[in-house]
């Protein structure tokens, strides 16, 4: 949408400018009349939102009562969903399972995992479907006016007339799995090990006991993605059933956005699906359970690994029912209030509460969109359980104080800003659509008023004004928060022994099963599970294919309008520039060269960073610094690229960079800052640095036991290039050794790690090799390219002397275990050696690898939640990645083979065609106005002209079978030449030791 900035606010506002959205192109309001009928649908109110600059629509389904909500604009960016209110009754997992099981094949489309084949070759910018709470919804989006209809004819049909045989519950839900009578007898399925994964995280744990604490007997205290510990007690019987009372159109919803004619849009629906219903069915209802009148307190454990230390790994949780969906300006309100307690450095609740040494971290979110009921939650990482009680009286006793004393005026600013730019710059988003169908869902949901959730204007202006001159905020947390006596405590205790406990449950389950079995059931089970093996391998045929529609070759562009940066010298400084409608606000990257960095630096180099982004100035402390950046900012971030260049002439360049972004009006503001914190970084503050430090490595080590396939990554392509190295130096497995043993030893490492901060300070904030990259109007970029001089002459420190790295020696075939139920394997290899070999055949053999042969061999055969490809085409350094996966062996035999795939690789006309559109769209896709200016920044900076990559989407168009077979001897090196890395459950580990050369505990 185009939008401007006006001009007639002052620098020093308090408020953030107005931006006032341009109508275009939409169709008059006057098409549709109130109380009219359109294919079958009652129009029950329209008007225009201003603040999107659309039409909304409201309608209902005449006979089954099915509202359809419409946000008409010029956004060619359609996006459709239909959503259906699902409420579990226990924790056995029915509505994720059947969210993933519907689009396994349809009455209309009987093609065996029907999303599979969609995805594999399309346009779509957005596919997917979601479980919530209470909800499952099934959205899609494509710029494709045709794509558009027919998918939306292929949803429409997967959720209302699925098939649903015996053999897809098994495979995406669950069942006994036995291949041979030596084999072992296990669990199975895709969703039982997608959350065993999830199940991993604490977070997760914590948020499952505050919504039963909160909310006892109700929906929302039943896991609606599954316990893994239930999830095997759901009976095919009852999955379908569940299919039978959740998925008639009367317990849905629909939704439509973007600029497709409404006309077609409601009878697409109604001409092929809701025409087919004589009569309404029921709402499902959701239980709200007991409201509680007095504190809960709730205690719970979650798995590290044994040996661990236990002390300053417990997790403290308050949560607290405060509203519900239909109060907006409430709920806006404390999702301010809950930045301002919870995350803000400048939070006086925060500061309490770190500085009295309760944890490594505090913080909590304004909990909007997981049922009726609005919830704050607050937690407390790296405590202890005997700190408890002293986190809850000093949370009582610092909030009354601020709704005594009041919040200081500029914290409630800064924040108020910050929320206020968030929400405009939501307008930029690439699925936008996604953004405002997932507003008015909830309202429509819970009855509140879906036109008023796509409105911010007015109410934001009262929130404002009734926050910083009439107190609004303190008498929301005295009435909310103090005065309210039911809450729900948590304390989530690190368990040693959990890991084991919970697998000896499982096996005890199995074993018990098995013992239920005479010869003649066992030989059963192991022609069953080969039964199954034996569908999931088999390929969907030429005629079951041709049943879902597809787009053909002509329907892509060969030369499709491709942007590009404009580099210039902009006083002497490297200015890379992006000229887009980016709805009035200017995203700045600074781009501080590292090349020269040494390995002692190198570890402590992300580390540094983050201090910088968040310690202040001489002039500003971090409170101040934080206030002031969210007053005048959209935030400060940072990140490190490293950039390999086709011209192998060009030296590797490592950048640091430093990111913020601005509306307009504040762009000097913000520059000012950055520019502050380049000339006059203050490492003075040696009890913030800790603070920062502790918080670092708690964040670092959850992430690495939950989610750690980042770092096997890293250590996979740390075998592969020099790029690849400093990477992993700087965000693998090195950095994180590094900070853990920083963390555990800080006192007695401290004065060494400030030098090194000192040492970074000087090597880094120094301008030779600057690149200033500005996405933004014309106006804009002109202002930072004015003050690029400014921005260099901040930099007084000094580059060093380039020496060569010598990288220390890491194990070719590595595992690194953690605490988690499940593994992630990495195994990667060079396939190109020079820059020239790779085009755009091997992309369409690239698509065919993860929606294809990685989808059908490690997801459906294997059951992992995913697998992916990483590919880097300037160096050809390729790597396969599963995720959330129960096998190891399996899954190398399944990497191992591809070379061999490729080779007998037979694709008939139609499947070639599906996987070069499939191809083109994954290299042509929709970003946002920012993710694009970062994306042809880094193309410039690796040597890639728009010209190159025009030319390898004209290669994809004319891709050939055969040419892809061609392919095949690169992936022996996958064998030949290859790394390997897993990282997740020990006990899987241990199990298949002879594949590593080395296992590290992390």
């Amino acid at each position: 949408m185009a939008c401007h900035v006006s001009s007639t606010w002052p620098a020093t506002s308090e408020a953030v400018p107005a931006l006032t959205p341009t109508r275009k192109n939409i169709s008059p309001m006057t098409d549709f009349a109130l109380g009219s009928i359109h294919h079958g649908f009652i129009l029950r109110r329209k008007e225009h939102v201003a603040d999107i600059s659309s039409d909304v629509y409201l309608f209902e389904h005449q006979v089954l009562g099915t509202p359809a909500l419409a946000i008409k604009n010029s956004d060619p960016n359609k996006t459709f969903c239909f959503a259906f209110q699902t409420v579990p009754e226990d924790s056995t997992g029915v509505a994720h399972i059947l969210e993933h099981s519907v689009l396994m094949g349809s009455k209309k489309y009987p093609v065996h995992d029907v999303f599979g084949e969609i995805h594999k070759g399309g346009l779509m910018t957005f596919l997917n479907a979601m479980t919530g709470a209470d909800t499952t919804w099934y959205p899609f989006a494509t710029r494709n006016l045709s794509e558009y209809f027919s998918i939306m004819d292929v949803y429409c049909d997967v959720v209302l007339n699925p098939l649903l045989p015996r053999s897809t519950f098994e495979q995406e839900g669950w069942h006994y799995h036995q291949e041979s009578e030596a084999a072992e007898l296990q669990f199975q399925g895709v969703v039982l090990n997608e959350m065993k994964g999830a199940f991993g995280d604490p977070i997760r744990s914590i948020f499952h006991n505050i919504f039963g604490g909160l909310m006892p007997e109700s929906t929302y205290a039943h896991e609606s993605g599954g316990d893994p510990a239930c999830i095997p007690d759901l009976s095919y019987e009852q999955f379908v059933a569940f299919h039978r009372k959740h998925y008639h159109p009367s317990n849905g919803m629909l939704f439509f956005y973007g600029d497709a004619d409404l006309s077609q849009e409601l009878a697409a629906v109604q001409d092929n699906f809701l025409c087919n219903y004589t009569s309404a069915g029921e709402k499902a209802k959701i239980v709200p359970g007991r409201s509680i009148t007095e504190p809960v307190f709730k205690e719970d454990t979650y798995a590290v690994q044994p040996g661990s230390k236990l002390k300053g790994k417990t997790y403290l949780a308050v949560g607290t029912a405060v509203g519900t969906v239909q109060e907006r300006e409430l709920n806006t309100a404390f999702q301010i209030i809950a930045n301002i307690l919870y995350n803000s450095d400048a939070s006086p609740l925060k500061k309490a509460i770190v500085e009295a040494g309760l944890g490594k971290d505090f913080g909590g979110t304004f909990i909007t969109d997981s049922g009726s009921k609005t919830l704050m939650l607050t937690y407390l990482i790296g405590s202890d359980p005997d700190k408890r009680d002293r986190f809850l009286d000093l949370h009582r006793q610092t909030l009354s104080k601020i709704a005594e004393q009041g919040l200081e005026h500029d914290l409630v600013l800064s924040e108020l800003n910050h929320y206020e730019f968030s929400v405009r710059e939501e307008l930029t988003h690439a699925q936008r659509g996604l953004d405002l169908i997932g507003k008015a869902l909830s309202a429509l949901q819970y009855g509140a008023d879906p036109f008023a959730a796509l409105e911010i204007e007015e109410l934001f202006a009262s929130i404002r004004k009734k926050a910083l001159e009439e107190g609004y905020f303190e008498q929301l947390i005295k009435s909310k928060l103090l005065d309210n006596p039911a809450f729900a405590s948590v304390t989530l205790k690190p368990d040693p022994d959990k890991a084991a406990r919970t697998q000896q449950q499982e096996q005890r389950r199995l074993a018990a099963y098995a013992q239920t079995l005479d010869q003649q059931q066992i030989a059963a089970l192991i022609s069953h599970t080969q039964e199954l093996m034996q569908l999931q391998q088999t390929a969907n045929s030429e005629e079951q294919l041709a049943l879902l529609p597809r787009l053909s070759r002509q329907d892509l562009e060969r030369k499709p309008p491709i942007h590009s940066v404009c580099p210039e010298e902009c006083r002497g400084v490297t200015c890379l520039s992006s000229e887009l409608a980016t709805n009035g606000i200017t995203y700045i990257q600074f781009g501080l060269d590292c090349s020269t960095l040494g390995l002692d630096l190198l570890p402590f180099l992300d580390l540094f960073a983050t201090i910088a982004t968040e310690i202040g100035t001489s002039q500003r402390d971090y409170v101040r610094f934080a206030k002031d950046i969210n007053i005048w900012t959209g935030g400060f971030t940072h990140s490190f690229s490293t950039y390999s260049h086709i011209d192998p002439t060009v030296p590797l360049r490592s950048l640091l960079w430093f990111q913020t972004k601005a509306l307009s009006a504040y762009l000097p503001q913000a520059l000012d800052l950055v520019r502050e914190v380049f000339v006059d970084l203050n490492l003075s503050n040696r009890q913030r640095i800790k603070e920062i430090v502790l918080r670092e490595f708690t964040w670092a080590e959850h992430s690495v036991q939950s989610e750690g396939y980042q770092l096997a990554a890293a250590h996979v392509f740390s075998h592969l290039s020099r790029a690849g190295k400093i990477n992993e130096q700087v965000s693998g497995s090195t950095a994180y050794l590094k900070l853990k043993e920083l963390a555990a030893n800080y006192d007695a490492l401290e004065e060494d790690f400030l030098g090194k901060l000192a040492a970074l300070r000087q090597a880094v904030l120094q301008p030779v090799g600057l690149t200033i990259a500005v996405t933004g109007s014309s106006t804009d970029i002109g202002k930072v390219k004015d003050y690029a001089g400014e921005i260099s002459k901040s930099l007084s420190g000094t580059a060093l002397q380039a020496t060569e790295l010598l990288f220390p020696p890491f194990a070719c075939l590595q595992a690194f275990t953690t605490s988690a139920d499940v593994v992630y394997n990495v195994q990667g290899c060079n396939l190109f050696a020079q820059p020239s070999q790779y085009n755009g055949t091997f992309e369409v053999l690239k698509t065919w690898l993860s929606r294809d042969y990685l989808w059908n061999t490690v997801r459906q055969l294997g059951g992992a939640y995913g697998c992916f490809v990483q590919f880097h085409p300037v160096t050809g350094n390729f790597a396969v990645v599963s995720y959330r996966d129960p096998q190891v062996s399996k899954t190398y035999a399944a990497y191992d083979a591809i070379a061999a795939a490729v080779k007998d690789l037979d694709l008939s006309r139609a499947k070639l065609d599906q996987l070069i559109i499939g191809a083109y769209g994954s290299l042509n896709p929709l970003r946002s106005p920012a993710a694009e200016g970062v994306k042809v920044r880094d193309a410039y900076l690796s040597g890639i002209t728009p010209e190159q990559r025009q030319q390898i989407l004209a290669q994809v168009i004319d891709a050939e079978a055969e040419a892809l077979r061609d392919l095949a001897p690169l992936f022996e090196q996958l064998i030949s030449d290859s790394f390997r890395a897993t990282i997740g459950s020990a006990e899987k580990i241990r199990a298949n030791e002879e594949l590593f050369d080395a296992v590290l505990e992390l």
